[in-house]
């Protein structure tokens, strides 16, 4: 499983019984620790085989939602014919960044170990109207919906695609695209333990030194990946990973600048994406906690993007583009 979340016995002897019990409208169910887990069922407003009981029902949603935390809801929903079952993942828009990639990188574990043959639709919700209105349900069933596009994913589409979202709110967290001073990104930065070594070679980042660092998934550690020094600009790529994240800090020679290096390859996992992706402002944060002063950031799929001539650009900028972009793409090689 990408996320290392798993359905809890718990949770399957839940569903096991709101399978049973068609007077059970929603089956709210969260992540407790490694596991995802339930909360107490909804019953449904009104004759539980009544088609229009679903949207009657679906106000009392909101007795479990709030605005800043995820949750995902399995809905019974009968029809004229026969009664089906929905998977719906809510994630706010506003949520913090962390649970945001947790959830949307668990969403198809928990379908897979219920039994997906058992759902007719997952649903991916970001605001409470979505869930809890009418209205929202019947354009969601309209054939060229953005949701019901997404409906006819498959499972791996739809768990990168949210978690392609997810890493997007990473980015905007701190400061992709603007200027990057203090105290600039209003998300919320992860906390993680770091290892002594990769404080201890964040403090002693000299001229051209490059020191990278990375998250250790099982124990979710920042740790020491490589330190080089004397690395000219056109060999910082080749000291980089291409299959796993790393945050790399490098002094450029001859300045007193240090350049942050997000790289995220897309062959790494979901987890690896999630973690790092979210842990990306407290890396920046350690190493100022060192004494690095950050003033130019880049983020790349891979190593192959970061080029002398990207360095070059984001350290001295032209004078007739005005002030460097803050946390920019850098363009892919022969663009």
């Amino acid at each position: 499983m990408q996320s290392g979340i798993s359905v809890s016995q718990e949770l399957q002897d839940a569903f096991t019984t709101f399978n049973a019990n068609t007077s059970s409208f929603c089956l709210p169910v969260t992540i407790t620790g490694e596991s995802l887990t339930p909360l107490s069922p909804i019953p449904f407003n009104g004759t539980a085989s009544s088609p229009d009981s679903f949207f009657s029902s679906l106000p009392a949603i909101s007795s479990v939602l709030q605005p800043k935390t995820p949750i995902y809801l399995l809905l019974r929903r009968p029809t004229s014919i026969t009664t089906t079952l929905i998977a719906l993942t809510y994630i706010p828009s506003n949520a913090p960044v962390r649970p945001k990639m947790l959830f949307a990188s668990t969403r198809s574990t928990l379908t897979r170990e219920l039994g997906s043959e058992k759902f007719a639709s997952t649903v991916f919700a970001t605001e409470e109207e979505e869930i809890v209105t009418a209205e929202a349900w019947r354009e969601r069933e309209s054939e060229n919906s953005p949701a019901r596009r997404e409906e006819l994913m498959g499972d791996k589409e739809r768990e990168l695609e949210a978690v392609r979202r997810a890493e997007a709110e990473a980015r905007n967290d701190i400061g992709i695209g603007g200027t990057f001073g203090a105290g600039s990104g209003s998300g919320m930065r992860v906390s993680m333990p770091v290892d002594e070594a990769a404080t201890a070679a964040l403090k002693g980042l000299q001229d051209g030194g490059l020191v990278q660092l990375t998250i250790d998934i099982p124990t979710e550690k920042i740790i020491l990946a490589d330190n080089q020094s004397g690395v000219e600009a056109g060999a910082v790529a080749t000291h980089i990973s291409s299959t796993s994240p790393r945050y790399s800090f490098y002094h450029y020679p001859g300045s007193d600048v240090v350049v942050f290096v997000y790289t995220c390859p897309s062959g790494s996992s979901i987890k690896e994406r999630m973690l790092h992706a979210s842990s990306r402002r407290n890396a920046i944060a350690v190493a100022e906690g060192e004494g690095l002063k950050i003033e130019k950031k880049i983020e790349a799929g891979g190593p192959d993007e970061i080029t002398a001539d990207r360095l070059q650009e984001e350290v001295n900028p032209p004078q007739n583009v005005g002030a460097a972009r803050g946390f920019a793409r850098p363009r892919r090689p022969g663009r």
